[in-house]
Parts: C-alpha cells; structure tokens; sequence
C-alpha cells in the first residue's frame, strides 16, 4: 500500500501544481467561455488559452478538493517533513517551504556532468544553510 500511496500522492501534488499555475493567470483550460470550437480545440490542438473568469471558480474548488485529498492521514509522511537546520516539522505544500540545491561538478568518461543536492527548509532558515565543501549553492 505504501508505493500505491505514494504514487497517488505524486499524482494529487502535480495536480495542485498545475491548478496553481492556472490561478496564477496561466490557465490552458479548454472549457473558458471565450472559445465557440471547444469540441475541435479539445481534438486537435492544445493552445495556451487566454484566462477568463468562467474558469476561476472552477479552478479553486478543484484546489480546494486536492487540498483535502492531500490532508488524509496516509499522506501525512509523504507531506510533512523535518528542517533540516531547526528540525521542526515542515508542510511541503506550504508557503514557508524552501529548497536549498548544491551542485558539484563530475567527470565521468572525460565528460563533465553535475551532481545536485537539496535540503528542505524554512524559508527563514535558508539564510543559515552552510555550503558543505566541495559544492556550490544554486
């Protein structure tokens, strides 16, 4: 159960981030008021539309349902993890989250390749966040 948890969990989170791109005025819904051929669009084209307000409503209480999914108890190890520098608990999907990446520099075969490192944490806790030696902050 807990790979089939795990992979639901992935599913709902890229679903909330493409609702909160469309919120942010980004929407490509085909079901905007401003499109007659919604039928064709749907078919044979994938536009970037532009944003109406028909879709908003729509959209929020979509994120709404995802947000809810995403507060069940089985989803709570994949959501909240610990800081990384004051350990206390951290909401991935909230707004105080933060990744930290490093990168380093490989050669592997004679060519070059990067190796990338994040570390989760608060957003006032980045400041705090010391570059181990050897890589360099992103």
């Amino acid at each position: 159960m807990n790979k089939q948890d795990r992979e639901e969990y992935y599913v709902l989170t890229e679903k909330l981030d493409e609702l909160t791109w469309a919120l942010e005025g980004k929407c490509n819904d085909i079901d905007c008021n401003k499109y007659m051929y919604k039928e064709l669009l749907r078919k044979k084209y994938k536009p970037i539309l532009e944003h109406n307000f028909s879709c908003r409503t729509k959209l929020k209480r979509e994120k709404d349902a995802v947000m809810r999914l995403l507060t069940l108890k089985k989803f709570k190890k994949f959501r909240y993890k610990n800081c990384d520098i004051c350990k206390r608990q951290l909401d991935s999907l909230g707004e105080k989250y933060s990744i930290v990446s490093f990168t380093k520099p490989i050669k592997h075969d004679g060519k070059l390749f990067y190796e990338w490192k994040g570390i989760s944490v608060h957003r006032e806790c980045r400041k705090r966040v010391k570059t181990p030696e050897g890589w360099t902050k992103f």
